[in-house]
């Protein structure tokens, strides 16, 4: 009874904290860490190497097993186990829960530097942190608006280089993955009988399609005070670098690819494919790193 009655006795005072209590409670909802699945499991760093046209057994041998053998030494690691599929392969690191996450992913960083050589057509590795369930905490939809001629299908490229790039940025975000639509090739159509007639096979075309798309560091040296760098260019740029690759030599002359076989830009064939109300899309998530307030 002697609070009600001092909150009738003094009602300017009891406003005063009524509107403190209110203040404060919403400062404590603000700043309240939310997430839309809270952890409940370990934290995870995958590490994945793409090098196109290796076998399983290739990336295990040249890659996996050289990555392994500087991350068992990771500090704090709990569990390590790893994936390898064509032009493809996959360590996954398991953490205890707690583990500070942009430690952990410093520290399997400075490992894989340690390694001393990849293939040369492996790409460099991608390091990431995301929740072990792998779950998306959101999914988009691009689609074309109505009237819109453009084919969806053919901006694949566009969603993995400027959406899923921006939505890789955002605090929280440790990964972003883009389903459906079809990526470009450069594609090349050999005429087997002009291949015959000059004697050569397909296996010709490719070693010398291989040999030549590459950049090669031809060292440097020292003019004056300035140093330069110097490498020799060759990947292919456009369809037209293809054709004009040099294949083998017939009776003193070049043969060359536009002689056996057309380069053009195409699209592959699409492995996902996405449908929106019934029209064809291009799907992308967004994964929640571990500990994020998403």
């Amino acid at each position: 009874m002697n609070l009600v009655h001092s909150a009738i006795r003094y009602p300017v005072s009891t406003a005063v904290g009524v509107l403190l209590v209110v203040l404060f409670g919403i400062v404590a909802l603000l700043k309240l860490p939310v997430q839309l699945a809270p952890d409940v499991e370990k934290h995870e760093v995958t590490v994945d190497t793409v090098w196109p046209g290796g076998s399983p057994h290739e990336v295990e041998r040249e890659i996996i097993d050289e990555q392994e053998e500087q991350l068992k030494g990771v500090e704090g690691l709990e569990k390590m186990f790893s994936e390898s599929s064509y032009g493809q392969g996959k360590v996954i690191l398991r953490f205890p829960t707690g583990t500070n996450t942009d430690t952990a992913l410093l520290q399997v960083s400075n490992r894989l530097n340690q390694v001393k050589e990849y293939p040369l057509e492996a790409d460099e590795p991608v390091i990431s942190s995301a929740d072990t369930r792998g779950a998306a905490m959101a999914w988009f939809i691009l689609d074309t608006l109505e009237g819109n001629p453009v084919n969806i299908e053919t901006m694949r490229d566009f969603a993995e280089d400027i959406i899923k790039a921006r939505f890789e940025r955002v605090q929280g975000v440790a990964a972003s993955n883009v389903y459906g639509g079809r990526e470009r090739e450069l594609r090349v159509t050999v005429d087997p009988a002009k291949l015959a007639s000059r004697a050569l096979t397909i296996m010709d075309l490719a070693r010398a399609l291989d040999q030549e798309n590459r950049d090669y560091s031809a060292g440097d040296f020292d003019e004056g005070k300035r140093s330069y760098v110097v490498r020799t260019v060759g990947e292919y740029l456009n369809p037209q670098d293809v054709e004009n690759v040099i294949i083998a030599r017939r009776d003193g002359a070049s043969v060359y690819v536009r002689d056996v076989a057309t380069a053009h830009i195409d699209y592959k064939d699409p492995t996902v494919v996405v449908r929106q109300k019934g029209h064809p899309a291009i799907a992308i998530n967004a994964i929640r790193q571990t500990g994020a307030n998403v």
